[in-house]
């Protein structure tokens, strides 16, 4: 997806809060703020917001000497959704339609995202339930999503961000006790990058136990096939479904034509009105185009 004013102007607003929040105001921190400012305001219309987050977070390693520091908040929440991974996945099992009460979850999950929202903690973890709770989901794309997942022998799974990750483990826990012949792979950054989920996270949840855990080789916040290493494009056409979490894989993925399914939180004004929706809702779409 293409990257516009909004997006300039929203991710700028965000580090620069983050910043300041870290270091106070202070020649070092103008000099962040100049350098993200000429970059947004001179980034190509071709280019898209999690390629701009991985330049900013270069400026700010560049200035600073290494990336922001976003451990306490990524073990943080992990360990929050881990305290209740087992009622939730017990509750969704004995729900009346089990996968679409996963879906609903893993979507609200994406709700966890430091690169737009710098002031979370952990009684946010109490807006994921809310929003799970409330959502509703798309039921013609439900639908194809089920049967999908109810043939299929192979998953490929695109994480987000931490936290998140655990909801989407039970996810998959979920499509695996209907479907017990499903083996998944899941797909995760291939560097730090924000509060987004890597092998070390994908260790620390268990995830593992449930899906082979894959690194994607580039430190972007999404999926940006031209950065990422073969196996991951390989995954992602050769999978008999394909599940993208968060706004950072589905504005670097989206229209690519691989029939994935997109599970996201419409956490900007510009995706929401892309996908009829509104601000803060959740929304399961999928792109059933030919790939390319």
């Amino acid at each position: 997806m293409q990257l516009d004013n909004e997006c300039r102007q929203c991710l700028y607003e965000s580090q620069l809060k983050k910043v300041i929040k870290m270091h106070g105001e202070n020649a070092t921190t103008e000099l962040f703020r100049r350098d993200v400012r000429a970059l947004c305001d001179t980034a190509p219309e071709s280019s898209c917001a999690p390629l701009l987050m991985r330049d900013i977070d270069g400026i700010y390693r560049s200035i600073f000497g290494k990336g922001i520091d976003y451990s306490d908040e990524k073990n943080l929440f992990n360990r929050a959704l881990l305290n209740i991974e087992d009622k939730l996945l017990t509750q969704i099992i004995d729900s009346e339609e089990p996968l679409k009460e996963a879906v609903k979850y893993a979507m609200a999950a994406n709700y966890i995202d430091f690169a737009r929202l710098s002031d979370l903690n952990e009684d946010s973890v109490k807006e994921v339930i809310s929003a799970a709770e409330r959502t509703v989901v798309d039921e013609e794309t439900y639908l194809k999503l089920k049967d999908k997942i109810l043939n299929a022998n192979t998953m490929c799974y695109l994480h987000d961000n931490c936290g998140e990750i655990v909801l989407d483990k039970i996810f998959i826990r979920t499509a695996q006790t209907l479907n017990p012949r499903l083996r998944c792979v899941s797909v995760v950054r291939g560097g730090e990058i924000i509060n987004d989920a890597t092998k070390m996270d994908a260790d620390m949840v268990g995830l593992g136990k449930f899906s082979y855990v894959f690194e994607n080789g580039a430190a972007i916040p999404g999926t940006y096939l031209k950065e990422c290493n073969l196996l991951t494009s390989a995954f992602i056409r050769n999978s008999d479904v394909v599940i993208s979490k968060g706004l950072g894989n589905l504005e670097t993925l989206y229209g690519s034509g691989y029939g994935i399914f997109y599970m996201f939180m419409c956490k900007c004004s510009h995706i929401a009105r892309r996908f009829s929706k509104n601000l803060w809702e959740t929304a399961l779409v999928t792109d059933e185009t030919e790939g390319e």
